[in-house]
């Protein structure tokens, strides 16, 4: 239907919208751009990386974007007017990824260090660092009433957060090998965890 070309380096993630009207690109070329998914006409242009824009995601009304950067940054940006509303700054080397939470007042960043953090959207300050992993940790999620965050790390766990408390709720072992990934069910009574031992539990 459409090919999207503006970006100047490899793109590492491309998403739509929660409406679907528009698509979300990050790219190696240090920016993040927004498409006419209809025209495919890009709409805005998000720059303000100085390195590798690595991931990029809606919030669920789709008014904002959260993008990560190889430059050890999030950014909260405006869909609508392309300002760039909040920086957040990682611990470690770079973030691995970052999500908003349910409601979209919060969001959720994993990086190279077994620190997980939660931020407030509005004002761009760290609600929680959650520690207690001892490596690092590939992603971090939401859970769908937005209560609870469940983190996978490179030392072979899982755990289940309070976003209230930022206590740690439960430890999930069992696996042999470093978590890529975990998720909850969509009621959010279960979590599945996927794992370089060849299972998924």
């Amino acid at each position: 239907l459409h090919t999207l070309q503006g970006h100047s380096m490899v793109v590492n993630s491309a998403v739509f919208s929660p409406d679907g009207a528009t698509v979300l690109t990050a790219s190696a070329d240090n920016t993040a751009r927004i498409w006419c998914a209809q025209s495919g006409e890009c709409v805005q242009n998000l720059q303000g990386h100085r390195w590798d824009a690595v991931s990029a995601v809606y919030s669920p009304d789709g008014a904002l974007v959260i993008t990560t950067s190889e430059d050890r940054t999030a950014k909260i940006w405006h869909v609508e007017s392309g300002e760039c509303l909040q920086t957040l700054r990682a611990q470690g080397p770079r973030f691995m990824s970052a999500v908003f939470s349910p409601d979209g007042r919060l969001a959720l960043t994993a990086s190279f260090t077994p620190v997980t953090q939660i931020w407030h959207v509005d004002s761009g300050k760290c609600l929680h660092t959650l520690r207690g992993h001892q490596n690092s940790v590939h992603s971090a999620v939401f859970s769908p009433d937005g209560q609870r965050v469940i983190t996978a790390s490179q030392d072979k766990d899982a755990k289940v957060w309070s976003v209230e408390t930022g206590d740690c709720l439960h430890t999930l072992s069992g696996h042999a090998g470093a978590l890529h990934s975990a998720a909850f069910s969509p009621e959010g009574k279960l979590a599945l965890t996927a794992s370089d031992d060849h299972t998924a539990k």
